[in-house]
């Protein structure tokens, strides 16, 4: 099997382990791909819907995978024991659902290897809540795809240290900086020209001085002075 996108990103940011859960699994490629590669020794393949499990299962009979990856259906990390694996993939999903799922799930969370999440939106709110619940951010990666969308994991590990961050690092990943990704500099012009399209439309609504505009004309403009502190020093 192969990967591409951003599903190979959650791959490559999955680190070797004895079991490994993908929580939202649909068709299973990744718990497929982590043991035919030998990143995991087994799996599980979770998903709230009895759909998408079917659909799994098949992918997993397919591959002659089933002796090594099992199916559970439950909401988030409630068809996991404690302890049962070492790491956990949300991937795929909104950023609110993905903060639902680990407040609901905190206890399971904290005790796993490592995290690896993917939120296909409001990452902002995700980066935040890890951020204030102990979570660190260890890892940070990006990649894009043919439709020109490009999507970000990290990899996360509950140490209890709560830290406070400044907001800008909420919205494009301090992590990301560190690492000198090179799709940093197109990930934030796109955000940058998404802010700015919500600024003019706050605007044009005269909503112009309302505590929201004024907020993102104020993180946009930080994420502008980072890239721009950024770029001289590359």
């Amino acid at each position: 099997m192969e990967l591409k996108g951003r599903l190979k990103l959650i791959a490559d940011l999955t680190p070797k382990c004895n079991i490994v859960c993908d929580i939202g699994t649909d068709h299973a490629y990744i718990p497929i791909y982590l043991v035919m590669n030998k990143k995991c020794q087994r799996a599980l393949a979770c998903d709230v819907r009895k759909g998408p499990i079917g659909f799994a299962e098949k992918n997993i009979a397919e591959y002659g995978l089933s002796q090594y990856i099992s199916t559970r259906i439950g909401y988030g990390l409630e068809p996991l024991e404690d302890n049962e694996v070492d790491v956990v993939v949300i991937a795929g999903m909104g950023g609110l659902l993905i903060k639902e799922i680990l407040e609901k799930g905190f206890g399971k969370a904290k005790r796993a290897n490592a995290l690896i999440i993917q939120p296909m939106n409001a990452i902002e709110l995700v980066r935040r809540w890890l951020c204030e619940n102990g979570f660190d951010i260890f890892d940070e990666r990006l990649a894009k795809e043919e439709e020109d969308r490009i999507y970000t994991a990290m990899a996360v590990k509950w140490t209890g240290e709560v830290k406070i961050k400044d907001e800008v690092y909420y919205y494009i990943g301090e992590k990301l900086f560190e690492n000198k990704d090179p799709l940093l500099p197109e990930l934030i012009k796109k955000k940058i020209g998404q802010m700015d399209k919500i600024i003019l439309e706050m605007e044009k609504m005269n909503d112009k001085n309302s505590k929201k505009r004024l907020d993102t004309i104020r993180i946009r403009n930080e994420i502008s002075r980072l890239f721009t502190e950024y770029q001289e020093k590359a």
